[in-house]
């Protein structure tokens, strides 16, 4: 007899285009996932009469919630359905065709990026926001240096001509990547999204492939997601859903079409693929301040809402956008633990991107730390731990902001 092992498990998704209800075409998507937690919680409601024996009549099925989700480790484009859903987007915002512009002759100086010739339609210069975040992306002919150089980096736009990036001053071009003089194949990589208000739906499904049964999940809707990087470490994550209808382990998928595979691009980690943390502008990532974790975590406050005849969820509903953090950092001087204290207002950046140059920044305009707390006990390095929140921020009318970077 063979029992089910999570070692041949295989989560797998659809959206859906009526919330609750799986598509009857297209195809599911395989997920790649470190581990599921999607789960049915039933509710029983005792009979309350009182018979002369004590003993209870029965009890019934009153409810079901849906809930749980899967754990993760970072690659770029797997999840990009989910971080959209998660902030209430149909879809990224492209520069060029899915996020990658054409090629062009590349000219670069400390602070500007130029082209021998103006890109034109999406992939025009002056369609890029100031303020915004770009990868470069060299050609394979690039020196090795080159090519490590722009995978680390990202640059902010300062203002745009035709054939001219000019840079904010915070993100210079430096290194291998200096004296760049007209040499073809470069393309500039931006796709990004905002905290909206469009949200939709999937289907999910976790199959037990080696007994051959089903758990589908129906109307589930991303509540939070959080993040995790840690020295030495994968970046590390989580996404929570909450749903509508589970109908119990099947034998036959429900899943539409045959499964799509996943994306095979490689996890980042914390170490060499962490490229950017910018606070208030300026740079800090291994220049002023030591950096021994950062926590990031993105709440839609999700609930199910319950009417009469239905069992479970009759529709789900979201409460505040809370998005929070922690860094602990190692204490050099006053500055941190100080803007804690004077409640400062502060901005946040952070980015990622694997050896190729595919990942992700995270924007967030608007911060306050809300807690500095230090630790002083025995002979260890004191520590400050500094949570966060991030708030609506009226000069750029926005909260989060995730910018994606693809190289091919």
């Amino acid at each position: 007899m063979t029992y089910a092992s999570n070692a041949f498990g295989q989560l797998r998704y659809i959206a859906e285009a009526t919330r609750g209800v799986t598509p009857g075409s297209g195809n599911g998507v395989n997920l790649r996932q470190t581990g599921p937690s999607l789960k049915a919680k039933v509710k029983y409601l005792k009979s309350e009469e009182i018979r002369q024996d004590r003993l209870t009549t029965g009890a019934a099925l009153v409810d079901m919630d849906i809930d749980g989700g899967f754990n993760f480790e970072l690659s770029c484009k797997e999840y990009d359905p989910f971080l959209c859903n998660l902030l209430g987007q149909s879809g990224f915002t492209h520069y060029g065709t899915n996020g990658l512009g054409t090629t062009f002759s590349l000219t670069t100086a400390s602070g500007s990026l130029t082209a021998a010739a103006a890109p034109t339609t999406t992939s025009a210069f002056t369609t890029l926001a100031a303020g915004s975040w770009i990868k470069v992306i060299p050609p394979a002919g690039a020196t090795t240096a080159q090519k490590a150089y722009f995978a680390d980096a990202w640059f902010k736009v300062g203002s745009t001509t035709s054939t001219v990036i000019t840079l904010d001053a915070s993100t210079p071009v430096t290194g291998a990547g200096l004296g760049i003089t007209t040499t073809a194949g470069y393309a500039i990589s931006q796709s990004s999204i905002v905290n909206g208000s469009t949200f939709g739906s999937f289907t999910m499904e976790y199959a037990l492939t080696d007994i051959g049964k089903f758990l589908p999940f129906r109307g589930m809707q991303v509540g939070n997601m959080d993040l995790n990087l840690d020295v030495g470490s994968m970046v590390k994550g989580s996404f929570g859903f909450i749903g509508q209808g589970h109908d119990g382990m099947v034998s036959a998928t429900t899943l539409p079409g045959s499964p799509v595979a996943s994306q095979t691009l490689d996890p980042v980690n914390a170490v060499s693929d962490l490229g950017a943390i910018y606070e208030n502008g300026t740079s800090i990532l291994g220049a002023t301040s030591f950096i021994k974790s950062m926590k990031l975590s993105v709440n839609n406050n999700p609930r199910g809402q319950k009417a009469l005849g239905i069992f479970g969820n009759a529709g789900v509903a979201l409460g505040e956008l809370a998005i929070s953090g922690t860094l602990d950092v190692y204490v050099e001087n006053e500055t941190y633990y100080n803007k804690w204290l004077a409640g400062t207002n502060t901005s946040l950046s952070v980015g990622v991107a694997d050896a190729a140059g595919n990942g992700y920044i995270f924007d967030f305009d608007k911060i306050k730390f809300t807690d500095g707390g230090l630790t002083t006990q025995g002979r260890d390095d004191v520590m400050l731990s500094l949570p966060f929140e991030a708030f609506y921020n009226a000069a750029t009318n926005r909260g989060i902001r995730i910018t994606r970077s693809v190289a091919a």
